[in-house]
C-alpha cells in the first residue's frame, strides 16, 4: 500500500505541463519500447485513436492532446522510477491504472455524456478491477 500512495503522489506532481514543457517532452524517448519511439509519437497515435473511438470533435482535440501527453509523460516516468527501484507485473499493472483512471477522469470535463460512456466501458473492459 505504501508503494501505491508514493506511486499516486509522485504522479499528481506531473499533471499541470504547460506548452513549453508539452513540446520538449513530445521529444523525448518512451522509456518502454526500445525502436526509438517518441512520446510525442504515442500521444498521436493514442489520440487518432480516441478520436475515432470517441468521435472528437475539433473543439475537443486540443484538450484531448493535452490529457493524452500528460498521461503518457505520467506513465514514462513511471515506468522510469519502476524500473530503478524494481519492475514487476503487478506494479507495472498499478501504474497503468492509475494513469489510465486518471485519465478517464480527466476526459470527462470535455467529451458528452454517450463519448464518456463509451470511454468508461472501455476502460472497465482494460481494467476490471480499477475504480471509475
Amino acid at each position: 500500500m505504501k508503494t501505491l500512495s508514493l506511486l499516486v503522489a509522485f504522479l499528481i506532481g506531473f499533471s499541470n505541463l504547460t506548452v513549453a514543457q508539452t513540446k520538449s517532452v513530445e521529444n523525448e524517448k518512451f522509456v518502454f519500447l526500445n525502436n526509438g519511439v517518441t512520446i510525442g509519437m504515442i500521444v498521436k497515435s493514442v489520440l487518432k485513436a480516441d478520436k475515432q473511438r470517441l468521435k472528437l470533435t475539433d473543439q475537443q482535440l486540443p484538450k484531448a492532446k493535452e490529457i493524452i501527453t500528460n498521461a503518457t509523460v505520467k506513465y514514462n516516468e513511471g515506468v522510469k522510477k519502476l524500473k530503478a527501484s524494481g519492475m514487476n507485473q503487478k506494479k507495472l499493472r498499478v501504474l497503468a491504472i492509475a494513469v489510465e483512471t486518471d485519465k478517464v477522469h480527466d476526459y470527462k470535463a470535455i467529451l458528452t455524456k454517450e463519448q464518456y460512456d463509451i470511454l468508461v466501458a472501455n476502460h472497465k473492459k482494460m481494467y476490471p478491477e480499477s475504480k471509475v
